[in-house]
């Protein structure tokens, strides 16, 4: 999973690397915004980490570059503040598709555990996707249905990343997840991809604003009708 940091100082690059390299993901760190820019569609960042108070006139123009191609479950970009962050610019940040805001103290350090929990809000952790062996989806659309059991709403979700093993899911209404909890089984759910919808039960392993799903049939039949969806989709 790709971290691309755009900023100044290279002592937060060391840092970002220190603490995110052993939990699987590649940092690639960036000094100048423009080349940054330019190689989003290349790199296909899953974050992008850009320090507003290194470039306060780039980072609209970097958010209006990614959300072009990238949308904000594809790419999750993550703006670096400080306390002269204009708030004005707030709504004009969620306008521009940014995920969210890191602030930085005096002395332009913040708590790493802090930017991981807002990027775990968005995307499942790199040994989450390896243990499942999970692909991303990217822009493409696969609905996943579900009648919650505490509240008896039906919750519809959108696919993040999907393997035969599970899925990272997106609920559309979060209010209708209410109840859930990490351990539950939920049978009679509907994976619904083009004109295919696969019928399966799943277990909740973790919820944390995205659902990691462990399917619970194991037929060969089933997990080659999971692995044509994939395939479908690349």
């Amino acid at each position: 999973m790709k971290l691309l940091l755009v900023g100044e100082d290279r002592t937060l690059s060391g840092d970002l690397f220190r603490y995110f390299t052993p939990l699987g993901y590649s940092v690639i760190h960036y000094t100048n915004p423009l080349k940054a820019m330019d190689n989003f569609s290349e790199i296909r960042p899953d974050i992008v980490v850009f320090n507003e108070t290194d470039y306060p006139r780039h980072w609209k123009l970097a958010a209006q570059f990614l959300r072009e191609n990238f949308s904000r479950v594809t790419s999750v970009f993550v703006l670096l503040v400080n306390k002269e962050f204009p708030r004005e610019d707030l709504h004009k940040a969620h306008i521009l598709g940014v995920n969210g805001l890191i602030s930085m103290n005096d002395t332009g350090s913040f708590e790493m555990s802090d930017l991981e929990s807002l990027i775990l809000h968005y995307k499942p952790s790199p040994e989450v996707r390896k243990h499942h062996g999970l692909l991303p989806l990217g822009n493409r659309t696969m609905d996943f249905i579900f009648m919650n059991p505490e509240n008896l709403q039906l919750v519809t979700a959108r696919v993040l990343e999907l393997s035969e093993k599970g899925a990272v899911i997106k609920p559309v209404e979060k209010v209708k997840t209410q109840g859930l909890s990490e351990g539950m089984e939920i049978p009679g759910c509907s994976l619904k991809t083009g004109d295919i919808i696969l019928n399966l039960s799943i277990r909740i392993l973790k919820i944390n604003g995205v659902f990691e799903l462990e399917f619970l049939e194991g037929s060969e039949n089933w997990q080659r009708q999971v692995q044509k969806s994939i395939n479908s989709y690349n």
